[in-house]
């Protein structure tokens, strides 16, 4: 039997109705199990403007429905305003939020074996009154975890996040030998379930040149190298801190089976640059499985029929294979 995927469908401004409707043209629209969380009038335009097939290849969700295959929509309220295409509103935000927390919900209510987020945007979730500081703590909130961790992975690429979404100004403030030690073992429990080689991972420094002994920062010194101390006395396979412009160069990271980030664009920037459209965001320590695109509402191009599908493809394989213990 096929898991179950949930999907939310984004900020309705944005692409995330789009690259909905073009996935869902594909093989996924018959061999697999879908439950799309979203405004149904939205929806029906993507399908309109975006795909081969029109709403009737939708069935509406029944939680007491046994079903092992096809497409099933879940409806939120209508929008209270029109959404203007590309545009940041309150509306949007409201409507987008909702979809993720009832996608959440029904993994957690074992009605769903995973959920397949599509891009939000933080500036109209937080018009509608809501702080806001991404899908990854918002999920871990719902699920009433902490210690959640951001992992952006495509083939052999795994790039774990220490901080996400804060000011750069913030981040050495937050770093700590516990935080770096948390995302250390989140990352080799991953790697070992993939049961991938190499799998030693590899951490960036903070600084330039990762420091240079200290004549560039004391972070290296004073937090990361005690924490990947602490992580190989548990047997944890690691080793840096690497200068964070060199260890993505690809004689380097083939080395490692994953890198880790000390902050946002160190991660982002390099990985996007190799893995763009292809790749996957997912979320570690979670007690479901959650996947991702890798990409934002790209308003730019909203609405227009120029979004690509393909990360979205991507993240709900992985959340397949995820569920079924095959990655």
């Amino acid at each position: 039997m096929k898991p179950k995927l949930a999907l939310s469908m984004g900020d309705p401004a944005g692409i995330g109705p789009e690259i909905l409707a073009k996935a869902l043209s594909t093989e996924w629209l018959e061999k697999h199990a879908i439950i799309v969380v979203a405004v149904e009038s939205v929806l029906d335009r993507a399908f309109k403007l975006f795909s081969n097939h029109q709403m009737e290849v939708f069935q509406r969700y029944d939680e007491n429905e046994v079903w092992e295959s096809g497409l099933r929509l879940l409806r939120l309220e209508e929008p209270e305003n029109k959404i203007e295409d590309g545009q940041v509103s309150a509306e949007a935000g409201r409507l987008a939020l909702e979809s993720v927390r009832v996608a959440t919900e029904l993994c957690l209510k074992k009605k769903a074996d995973a959920i397949v987020t599509t891009p939000v945007s933080k500036e109209a979730i937080e018009e509608s009154g809501v702080k806001f500081d991404g899908h990854t703590g918002f999920i871990a909130n719902c699920c009433g975890v902490k210690g959640e961790m951001m992992m952006m992975s495509f083939g052999n690429l795994n790039v774990g996040y220490v901080t996400t979404h804060l000011p750069l100004k913030e981040v050495p403030r937050v770093l700590s030998e516990d935080l770096i030690l948390n995302r250390l073992r989140l990352t080799w429990a991953y790697l070992k379930k993939l049961n991938q080689t190499p799998s030693e991972i590899a951490v960036c420094g903070l600084n330039p040149h990762a420091g240079e002994g200290g004549h560039m920062g004391r972070e290296e010194i004073d937090v990361v190298i005690p924490a990947i101390k602490k992580a190989q006395a548990e047997g944890i396979e690691c080793a840096g801190p690497f200068p964070a412009d060199t260890i993505f160069v690809e004689r380097f990271r083939k080395k490692f089976g994953a890198i880790l980030a000390l902050y946002h664009d160190q991660g982002g920037i390099p990985f996007k640059m190799l893995a763009f459209d292809h790749g996957v965001n997912h979320t570690l320590g979670l007690p479901i499985v959650r996947t991702s695109v890798d990409h934002g509402t790209a308003w730019d191009i909203a609405w227009k029929g120029e979004a690509s599908e393909t990360s979205l493809i991507s993240a709900m394989i992985m959340a397949e294979s995820l569920v079924m213990g095959s990655v």
